[in-house]
């Protein structure tokens, strides 16, 4: 069974061209063609930057450089600098490499540096004949993966370029935020597929052919999940955490336990791939069924329902130009007006798990999000739509019942599941 359906979520991924590594290299040229097309000339546009320079350095890495190279370059070598200079009059980008480059980056980026020059007056030179207006560098107070320039690059290049272009040199959170936070329509495609496969792993791990009550922990889950994501030649960017919760203990998320008849099990767990920079997110929740039982118990799928009404209101209020912040507040009283118990924290997802654009609430902070919070709902966004609902379970003694629930949203226009979300609860 197990190996069965490691082949079939291989066949899935292979048939999307995310599998084996080779056609998963291939494809993440093509989404960095594509992202350099469609994504970057607005985010430029949105954000008022002429000229973007990206900075890294060997062994102490630009986050977003990863999302700039092909798969043929993993890091940067010795000193990489990427420029990309927006045409005013066409909106036409113009990508130039400066430093040693693959094969692969040399179909992407122009070579501009000249035989005799170093990275800087090759920099300096492309600079003062473009003479942008405005220069983004990768600063950022908010956002650490916007914040990759080192502080002696940083120097190097105000020096570098002259004391008049670098008056021009501005923090590029806004552009950067957007380069991250916009899917592709390539990688909307992927995300579908990735999605799928993460819910694959869940129907495994949470079902009677690899749980058996009594003598099957929650760190045995954990484990096959990582085995599976790792058999796919992928890998996981937190966890997977499974836990449970169990009439009696007053712990809400218990781990390390042998699973017993009766226990409420839950997981979240994500995966990314190594040469396609794109996550998966989710939570799910199963039953462990007691003897004679052939149903969770009626309280726990209300709970269930009520957390899927809640995840519609959250969906409805993601409207674009509404900030996290107001989409949090608008979903949870509307919640609350229904009788609900909510708790949301549901955050944009992609090139990054905790990705870039507005954090919609945050776990230990149920209110107002200064920053992050702050930023506007963008189109073409993907999220992982994390949230709770908790109740008093008559039938656990009134003890409070969480049901946590998480599953991968994009707004593209409408708001849609990537690949559907849980209704009923899994029985084990």
């Amino acid at each position: 069974m197990y190996q069965q359906t490691i082949e079939k979520m291989k066949q899935k991924l292979e048939a999307a061209g995310l599998y084996p590594l080779k056609a998963q290299a291939e494809l993440s040229t093509r989404i960095l063609k594509e992202r350099l097309d469609v994504i970057l000339p607005w985010a430029m546009e949105k954000s008022g930057m002429d000229m973007w320079v990206v900075l890294s350095r060997e062994n102490c890495e630009d986050p977003i450089i990863h999302t700039l190279f092909t798969w043929d370059m993993p890091e940067a070598r010795r000193i990489s600098i990427l420029l990309f200079h927006r045409n005013e009059e066409t909106g036409a980008i113009r990508r130039m490499a400066v430093g040693m480059h693959s094969p692969e980056m040399s179909s992407i980026y122009e070579n501009v540096q000249e035989k005799e020059e170093t990275v800087w007056q090759a920099a300096a030179r492309i600079v003062a004949e473009l003479a942008p207006k405005k220069i983004a560098v990768n600063r950022s107070f908010l956002y650490g993966f916007c914040d990759g320039l080192s502080s002696t690059l940083y120097e190097n290049l105000k020096e570098a370029v002259g004391e008049l272009y670098a008056s021009r040199i501005c923090d590029g959170e806004e552009l950067t935020v957007r380069w991250l936070q916009r899917v592709s329509p390539l990688e909307k495609e992927a995300m579908k597929v990735l999605t799928s496969v993460t819910h694959d792993i869940v129907d495994y791990t949470f079902s009677k052919a690899f749980v058996k009550p009594g003598t099957t922990t929650t760190t045995d889950i954990e484990w096959c999940m990582r085995e599976m994501i790792t058999a796919l030649g992928y890998s996981y960017w937190f966890g997977a955490d499974v836990d449970l919760q169990r009439k009696g203990s007053s712990v809400s998320r218990m781990f390390h336990e042998v699973i017993q008849p009766g226990d409420l099990l839950h997981c979240d767990i994500g995966l990314n791939g190594r040469y396609v920079h794109l996550h998966t997110d989710m939570q799910w929740a199963a039953y462990i069924l007691k003897e004679g039982e052939t149903g969770a118990p009626e309280e726990f799928q209300v709970l269930l329902d009520k957390g899927n009404r809640f995840r519609e209101i959250v969906m409805e209020e993601l409207k674009e130009g509404v900030t996290g912040n107001d989409v949090f507040a608008c979903s949870v009283k509307r919640a609350k007006d229904e009788g609900i118990r909510p708790m949301l924290y549901t955050h944009p997802l992609g090139t990054f798990g905790h990705g870039a654009g507005p954090s919609i609430g945050q776990y230990g902070n149920q209110g107002f999000l200064p920053g992050h919070g702050q930023r506007p709902v963008e189109d073409k966004t993907c999220y992982a739509l994390e949230l709770n609902v908790y109740d008093d379970a008559k039938i656990w003694d009134g003890q409070q019942v969480f049901m946590y629930l998480e599953e991968d949203i994009c707004k593209d226009g409408a708001v849609e599941y990537l690949d559907g979300h849980q209704e009923r609860l899994l029985l084990i």
